[in-house]
């Protein structure tokens, strides 16, 4: 029992953002399950049918995975570890030309980042949004004539060629990704916490929230609102300060 490989649940399919991310926090020591949807992945670590979930939390460009956060709300799991990835987007392909690519899919992200480009180098193609880049690498594999936005991970796991690199221009293109678990780990001096709170609907409230963190000077790195889905109005807190949750 001892020797029992870790499970960590991730977004799927295969070849995922959320995959690479996932390897590359937990290396080749882990078997990896698939989940459909990042509810699935709440579920399933809660359950305890996988040790870990890893789920997107945060992109630079387009901001809060706001599924993610509605769901923390309400788990026991707790954030033990995070992944920084830069999200590199590429043109995978069977076809050996621009000019034999009849329909372009990837996840709504994706496309909208590289919309521009599509527009000025694929005009005629047909766009179309999919669950995930990797489902729409996967379906690029099916025929000469399709085409997806995705990782070089994807292109490689599904058979596809890199016709085109870099599609996206941003250089800021990053995605972060939660590690969900039950334990947490010990301080390594260079940690993160994430904090839930409500507060009373009363003038001051958020400042006096804040007071103690300046005073005992306490760098926040995010504050963010949801909407609580109890009371029309009320809202919950999510916020990510330096430092760890045992420390002082």
């Amino acid at each position: 029992m001892e020797n029992r490989r870790i499970r960590v649940a991730y977004l799927g399919p295969e070849a995922t953002f959320t995959h690479e991310a996932a390897v590359r926090h937990f290396g080749k020591g882990a078997d990896f399950i698939p989940v459909s949807d990042i509810v699935g992945i709440f579920d399933e670590a809660e359950s305890g049918r996988v040790d870990a979930g890893v789920v997107p939390i945060e992109n630079a460009l387009e901001g809060t995975v706001n599924i993610t956060l509605d769901r923390l709300f309400r788990s026991s799991l707790r954030v033990v570890g995070e992944v920084s990835l830069p999200i590199d987007i590429h043109l995978l392909t069977r076809a050996k030309s621009l000019e034999a690519i009849e329909r372009v899919m990837s996840h709504y992200h994706a496309v909208a980042q590289c919309r521009r480009w599509l527009r000025e180098n694929l005009p005629g193609a047909q766009i179309e949004e999919v669950a995930s880049t990797a489902l729409a690498a996967k379906m690029a594999a099916e025929s000469e004539n399709l085409a997806a936005l995705g990782s070089r991970m994807a292109g490689a796991h599904y058979g596809l060629r890199v016709l085109v690199e870099k599609l996206d221009t941003e250089s800021i293109n990053v995605t972060r990704f939660f590690v969900l678990g039950h334990e947490v780990p010990p301080p390594t001096g260079k940690d993160r916490t994430s904090i839930i709170f409500t507060l009373p609907n009363e003038a001051g409230a958020l400042y006096r929230a804040f007071g103690p963190l300046a005073e005992r000077g306490i760098n926040m790195t995010k504050i963010e609102s949801r909407p609580s889905r109890q009371r029309a109005w009320e809202y919950v807190f999510f916020m990510d300060v330096e430092g760890h949750a045992e420390d002082k």
